[in-house]
């Protein structure tokens, strides 16, 4: 659940009837400072919240006052969205996605020359897809990859193996991929594949 405030009291208040497992401040709240809610909110709630807070870099003061207030995280602003989430699920010890994955069927081949039937995505975004596949690539294992999303030339996108794990449903393998960048065109038929199947 995301909560809100407007000052460093409106905060303190839903924090403590809410218990965060995590704050994002800004440095300047109006009422109070960053460093000082950071301050208060460590010390009034067990277990204390992960605590981030994005201000100036000038001066340097405002970052050494929320670090000695025991700020987990203190980012310069203007912060870029997806570096908060990602810095934020690191401190609360989620996974985080900078794309969110969808659910689609898509067949999968995979070779350089010689092309193999790798399986079926499970889900798929602009990031990579999980793929339930025969084969075993060992994670670290590079890929070049062949999607069949319709009746054009195949879309081909190069991966690295992050994960393969036994399905627990059906005797295959869960395989977890990350494609490395696409060129231009690549990523915007990707785009289009994902946008035309939702």
């Amino acid at each position: 659940m995301l909560l809100a405030g407007v000052s460093g009291r409106d905060l303190l208040d839903l924090a403590a009837r809410e218990r965060p497992a995590a704050a994002v401040l800004g440095f300047e709240l109006g009422d109070l400072r960053g460093d000082e809610v950071c301050r208060r909110l460590k010390s009034s709630l067990a277990p204390a919240p992960a605590v981030l807070v994005v201000g100036p870099s000038r001066p340097p003061e405002a970052a050494r006052r929320c670090r000695e207030a025991g700020c987990d995280d203190y980012l310069y602003s203007p912060v870029d969205p997806p570096a908060l989430l990602a810095r934020l699920a690191s401190h609360v010890g989620v996974r985080f996605r900078i794309y969110p994955r969808r659910p689609l069927v898509v067949p999968v081949s995979c070779g350089r020359v010689i092309r193999e039937f790798l399986g079926h995505t499970l889900d798929l975004s602009e990031g990579g897809a999980r793929i339930e596949s025969v084969l075993r690539p060992a994670p670290g294992r590079r890929l070049v990859l062949r999607l069949y999303p319709d009746e054009r030339e195949a879309l081909v996108l190069h991966a690295v193996v992050l994960r393969a794990e036994p399905s627990r449903e059906r005797d295959q393998n869960l395989l977890g991929l990350q494609f490395t960048p696409p060129p231009p065109p690549a990523r915007a038929r990707l785009r289009d594949v994902l946008r035309r199947r939702f």
